[in-house]
């Protein structure tokens, strides 16, 4: 045999055929959204019959792979979205959310705002948000004097103004009038708003 082999040299190649390596196919793990936002948690306060608290921004992520489509709702009416009810995107975007004291009483409520995607692994992602509703701050007249007293003589001239100092010693805007119940009294004003004087 080995003779001829030697003798034939393509023999031994079709006796001992060249192996052949095999390929393995790996396949791509599937692509796994995850919602990442910020802040954590939200918080408004207000002054009842004031004004809306000023917006704050949340932010959403993408912190795992493939494509994450998300929409944003509010749990409740005083909370909007985007001046709104909701919002939505595609990866990284951002919403305003603001608070609507409009109608509300004093005291405290709380709500969430629903972060949602269809195939990420922690979906729905809620943020809670809490507002607080004050008292508007109540306003005290101040003044500097509790009495007046006026001497005069019959068909002399008239005794000298003396000077009342209002003030407001409490909180919140001060809106004051005066009245008087006798003839004889002059008051030199009738009205104004915080402190003054009146003679």
């Amino acid at each position: 045999m080995n003779k001829l082999s030697t003798a034939m040299p393509g023999l031994t190649q079709l006796m001992e055929p060249t192996s052949t390596s095999s390929t393995t196919m790996t396949s791509s793990p599937p692509s796994t959204p995850v919602i990442g936002r910020n802040p954590a948690s939200m918080s408004f306060s207000s002054i009842q019959g004031g004004t809306n608290p000023s917006s704050q921004t949340v932010t959403v992520t993408n912190s795992g792979s493939g494509t994450l489509s998300w929409s944003a709702t509010s749990s409740t009416a005083w909370l909007t979205i985007n001046g709104g009810t909701a919002a939505s995107g595609t990866n990284a975007g951002s919403f305003s959310v603001g608070a609507n004291i409009s109608g509300l009483s004093v005291g405290s409520y709380s709500g969430n705002v629903v972060i949602a995607a269809s195939g990420a692994t922690n979906t729905p992602q809620s943020i809670p948000v809490t507002l607080s509703v004050t008292a508007a701050p109540t306003p005290t007249i101040g003044l500097s004097a509790s009495s007046l007293s006026f001497n005069g003589v019959q068909g002399g001239s008239n005794p000298s103004a003396q000077a009342l100092t209002i003030s407001n010693s409490g909180a919140g805007t001060l809106n004051w009038s005066i009245t008087e119940n006798a003839p004889w009294l002059t008051p030199s004003v009738l009205s104004g708003t915080g402190s003054g004087s009146v003679s």
